[in-house]
């Protein structure tokens, strides 16, 4: 079994890909890691140091890393619900990936 490592995304990022690699490691949604981070950040403060220190410490993960099990159809509906592709082209990748 291969060992799981903290790394920043390169998949799921709006800035750095801190908050999408620690969703990854986790096992939760990006978005969920980016609100208790922005509430870090409003409470104490403390979440823009860790934020920086987690950028440089963590080493980028690798170019377009799949997860263990994760379907292209599983990408794409990752992709609609993050709003970077449309409904059509939604529809068009499953409709490519049926056909043989």
């Amino acid at each position: 079994m291969a060992a799981r490592r903290l790394t920043r995304s390169t998949t799921d990022r709006k800035i750095a890909g801190v908050c999408g690699g620690l969703a990854e490691y986790i096992g939760t949604g990006a978005t969920l890691i980016r609100i208790l981070w922005v509430l870090a950040v409003v409470a104490g403060g403390f979440g823009f140091l860790a934020y920086v220190i987690m950028w440089i410490a963590l080493p980028e993960g690798p170019a377009g890393a799949l997860l263990a099990g994760t379907s292209a159809t599983q990408i794409a509906e990752e992709r609609y619900a993050r709003g970077e592709i449309t409904a059509e082209e939604l529809a068009r990748i499953r409709s490519d990936l049926r056909t043989p």
